[in-house]
């Protein structure tokens, strides 16, 4: 990786540790400035200003992160394989995040989330795209579970992928009120009954 792209990740893992504790008003490039180590003029020179950093923390660090995108294709022949994957990429995700000191990841997320919500008008539409994303990953690996015979041929892929996908929201928000955010075997015995619920005997 090159140096700038070091100091670019750097900036960026800094600006998600300083946004999950405090609101978009409050976080400055003096505390960022502290924090990172780095000069203003780096900031500028890779985010322009703190909206343009606050945008691309989002992406990198809310939306990139725990997303089933994230699931490679070789998981995806198999609704099992793709969710128990899913599930590793989460806590590779919790421990990325424990190590910047940020021991609540879904509590983090959800501060930055509102956050976003409450300062960038189109906010709103972005969440609701990426939810989109996430869904269409869910009924294609649902539709190829059904042409494989893993599950039920009568399954209802269009409400069983919102359901997988609410489940793991649901987790993660309950996770918000937890010390250390969401228990993840709790949300794998989530997935395990409804794919019980869905898969051919």
């Amino acid at each position: 990786m090159k140096k700038g792209d070091v100091t670019r990740q750097k900036l960026l893992r800094d600006a998600f540790v300083l946004f999950s504790s405090n609101s978009y008003e409050k976080v400055s490039f003096s505390e960022m400035e502290k924090l990172s180590k780095t000069s203003r003029g780096s900031m500028i020179y890779y985010f322009k200003n703190k909206e343009g950093l606050f945008v691309e923390m989002l992406k990198t660090m809310i939306f990139n992160q725990s997303s089933v995108e994230n699931v490679p294709t070789a998981y995806r022949q198999s609704l099992l394989s793709f969710y128990n994957y899913f599930l590793e990429v989460l806590e590779r995700d919790r421990q990325y995040i424990a190590s910047m000191g940020v021991n609540n990841m879904n509590k983090a997320m959800f501060f930055i989330e509102m956050s976003a919500l409450a300062n960038l008008s189109y906010f709103r539409e972005t969440a609701i795209e990426w939810w989109k994303r996430e869904k269409t990953v869910w009924t294609e690996v649902l539709e190829h579970a059904v042409a494989t015979k893993e599950i039920k041929e009568d399954t209802n892929i269009e409400l069983a992928s919102e359901m997988f996908e609410k489940i793991y929201i649901g987790d993660c928000f309950e996770g918000v009120f937890k010390l250390n955010g969401a228990d993840l075997s709790v949300l794998r015995e989530h997935f395990d009954y409804l794919y019980s619920l869905v898969k051919n005997n």
